[in-house]
């Protein structure tokens, strides 16, 4: 019997086929080989070569084709009921792991720290710069605020992605971002993964706030991932649309705060 920590990670891919073999070589190459590990690749119904450059990749990969695409969170739960890992990760179909020491870091840290439920680490971009995605629980002007420049209402938009911080602190999390998240697998089952109201935003705000009811959600920016971020919903009227039906569900559900 192995002794090896086991851990499990999914990618939700839809049409994804020019970035998804990047991503899940950086995975697979820098997992440390004291993880048993399983790599789940659920597709929502792609309609161009995502699967067939998944299939060409060696690993413990496991493919999940879906007939219908219902979402970011539908997708990500679908691997809930095979989960017997230790450790489960969320992770986008555009993200970086750049060497073994990032997955092995996070995964000590959990160790050590059991009362910590989800995890969530640095996120840079590709020059490496930071993104600012350690976010407290969104307002609805801290929402629409998105749309605005930065310089709009700047000391708001500053205080709600805690810039103040400096992003160099362990600190607790409200609002993680979905591109990347470590779960305890005990804790993502306890809450049935994501709430599949959301097709696609918010999701993730809304499960950090429900860890946090049992667990605790961690910043944690002592380990970083890459994320290359195409901020969609800032750019096409569709992802506009999702992003406003989003909030009607996650505001009529956690309580309609203004400011």
């Amino acid at each position: 019997m192995s002794d090896k920590i086991k851990i499990s990670l999914a990618i939700v891919t839809y049409n994804n086929e020019e970035i998804i073999s990047r991503t899940i070589h950086s995975i697979v190459d820098n997992i440390p080989k004291h993880y048993d590990y399983r790599l789940y690749v659920v597709d929502n119904n792609s309609s161009d070569f995502t699967l067939a450059s998944v299939s060409k990749i060696n690993g413990h990969i496991e493919i999940i084709p879906l007939q219908i695409n219902k979402g970011f969170g539908y997708g990500h739960n679908q691997v809930l009921p095979v989960l017997d890992s230790k450790y489960h990760f969320v992770v986008n179909p555009d993200i970086i792991v750049e060497n073994e020491s990032q997955i092995d870091c996070m995964i000590k840290y959990m160790e050590q720290h059991e009362e910590v439920g989800m995890l969530s680490p640095l996120i840079l971009n590709q020059d490496m710069s930071i993104q600012y995605l350690f976010k407290n629980n969104p307002t609805v002007l801290d929402m629409l605020l998105r749309w605005l420049p930065f310089d709009i209402c700047a000391r708001r938009k500053e205080a709600y992605v805690n810039m103040n911080t400096g992003y160099s602190q362990i600190m607790p999390i409200d609002y993680a971002s979905g591109c990347f998240m470590l779960f305890r697998t005990d804790i993502f089952k306890k809450l049935h993964g994501f709430d599949e109201k959301f097709f696609m935003y918010l999701e993730d705000a809304d499960i950090t706030r429900r860890v946090n009811q049992v667990s605790k959600a961690v910043f944690y920016p002592e380990t970083y991932v890459i994320h290359k971020w195409e901020k969609a919903n800032y750019k096409k009227l569709k992802y506009v649309f999702i992003t406003l039906h989003s909030m009607g569900i996650y505001f009529n559900k956690w309580g309609w705060r203004i400011f």
